[in-house]
């Protein structure tokens, strides 16, 4: 069995070099591919509290994953155009020209939320400013903005929000 010496947590490279033993010994001693593993595993995990100052990590994004500029624009543009109806995932993977679960892995990249996340979202969005513009009741506004009921709207409001929707109307309102 060949030992391989384990490179301390002082070195920068340390995991790196554990990965590359790792590889190097896993065709001829499965012991030693596990212990480099683990102990890069574990160097890992403890890099994050080493450096508490260093702000957390982004999401990681695969390269070359998402839509395309114009593919992006124009789901947005008609999910905008359209919130009033109902949105499938089907009519947008058509609109940008994918199957539909690629395009789903491909708009969670570019947007950062997965199609129905997204088209919520906006829909709150559009009831905020449909709120501020018009003294509506909310029932009318939830089923402008494409949802069910004014309960529908409340939950949702309230999720993304924090507040009820009538509540975040009053503030918004006595301000002006």
């Amino acid at each position: 069995m060949a030992s391989f010496p384990l490179p301390t947590v002082d070195d920068e490279s340390s995991v790196t070099r554990l990965l590359e033993q790792a590889l190097t010994a896993a065709e001829s001693d499965l012991a030693t591919t596990r212990a480099c593993v683990a102990r890069a595993a574990a160097l890992l995990e403890r890099e994050p509290a080493a450096s508490p100052a260093l702000p957390p990590a982004a999401p990681r994004r695969r390269v070359g994953a998402g839509l395309a500029p114009w593919q992006a624009r124009r789901v947005a543009a008609h999910v905008d155009e359209n919130l009033g109806f109902s949105i499938t995932i089907d009519q947008l993977a058509s609109i940008a020209g994918l199957s539909s679960s690629y395009f789903c892995r491909a708009f969670k990249d570019s947007f950062g939320d997965p199609p129905h996340a997204y088209i919520m979202r906006r829909r709150v969005e559009r009831a905020q400013t449909l709120m501020l513009q018009t003294r509506e009741p909310l029932s009318q506004i939830a089923l402008a903005c494409g949802l069910s009921d004014q309960a529908h709207l409340c939950n949702l409001f309230r999720r993304l929000v924090g507040q009820s929707p009538s509540h975040w109307r009053r503030s918004r309102w006595q301000e002006a």
